[in-house]
């Protein structure tokens, strides 16, 4: 089933989440392309790109989204490093997995931003409200240690 990325629901994460622009952005199971758009209304100045499992749903997207670079792949075999931001909306029980990979990948002063769903046990580096309760869970990395204070 999809879930896309409410409108709106990204407001303000570029005060909490600060980046340059030109700043490469991933949208790791980007679908329809709904989270690529709420990137870009916060980070109009990032490159944006989407990566999406399914063929079909990547075809559509790039055609919603023609100024991201958008391709079919697997976010779990995809390289996180060369990102400077990737945003994940994903399943309570992936979230250990998707810190994992972060933590493996991606550097220091970088961002790892969840929309829903917190990485258990992790405390985030900011919280930004968003749609029907739930939250947007921001983490800068080095990720602290379980239940660490953030830095």
């Amino acid at each position: 089933p999809l879930f896309p990325t409410p409108p709106g629901a990204l407001h303000g994460l570029q005060d909490a989440a600060p980046l340059p622009a030109g700043a490469a952005v991933l949208d790791a199971g980007c679908g329809l392309g709904d989270g690529l758009k709420a990137l870009r209304a916060a980070y109009p100045q990032a490159r944006l790109h989407g990566l999406e499992w399914s063929g079909p749903l990547a075809l559509l997207c790039r055609l919603r989204c023609p100024w991201a670079r958008v391709r079919r792949g697997d976010l779990w075999a995809a390289d996180w490093g060369g990102y400077d931001l990737v945003y994940v909306f994903q399943r309570p029980e992936s979230m250990a997995r998707v810190a994992a990979k972060a933590r493996a990948e991606m550097a220091p002063g970088r961002w790892l931003v969840s929309l829903a769903f917190a990485v258990p046990g992790v405390c985030p580096s900011a919280r930004l409200d968003s749609f029907a309760g739930h939250a947007v869970w921001i983490y800068q990395l080095p990720l602290p240690a379980d239940g660490a204070a953030p830095h």
